[in-house]
């Protein structure tokens, strides 16, 4: 993913928050699908395979997460990242602050290194939709009752 500094700055922030922030749900069934729903949370959006791959690359170029198994857990200075962000009331002033954090990280996406294939994302995307879906239903009867 090429772009403008704010594009990446933006990617960097949506998918840094989506890692430190997990949900706590074993409902999801991948750390995948965990990471598309935080992000869906924060920014009613999904990120795409693209973005995902974007984030996770200057993310571990910059240290600031480390692969576990199938997924990512932050390293000391993501951890002291995340505290200053964290404190922030609302999802809107997280995800601010989480831009001036890490506006100077460098993009390496073009670079080789982690990446998610379509079919990847589109099993995570499944996973989280059908979550999503009888969350809506629970809520929508409860509503009605």
């Amino acid at each position: 993913m090429s772009g403008d500094q704010s594009d990446h700055n933006f990617v960097d922030a949506w998918i840094f928050i989506s890692i430190a922030n997990p949900f706590p749900s074993t409902e999801l069934p991948n750390p995948i699908s965990n990471l598309i729903g935080v992000a869906d949370t924060y920014e009613h959006d999904i990120p795409s395979a693209t973005q995902i791959q974007h984030g996770v690359r200057d993310l571990l170029g910059a240290r600031w997460i480390e692969p576990v198994g199938t997924f990512f857990k932050l390293t000391d200075e993501g951890r002291k990242t995340w505290k200053r962000i964290e404190p922030e009331s609302l999802m809107h002033l997280q995800f601010a602050k989480a831009l001036r954090e890490l506006r100077k990280m460098p993009c390496v996406a073009d670079a080789p290194g982690w990446s998610i294939d379509q079919r990847t994302w589109e099993d995570a995307f499944a996973g989280y939709s059908a979550q999503f879906a009888l969350e809506l239903k629970r809520r929508t009867e409860k509503a009605v009752e």
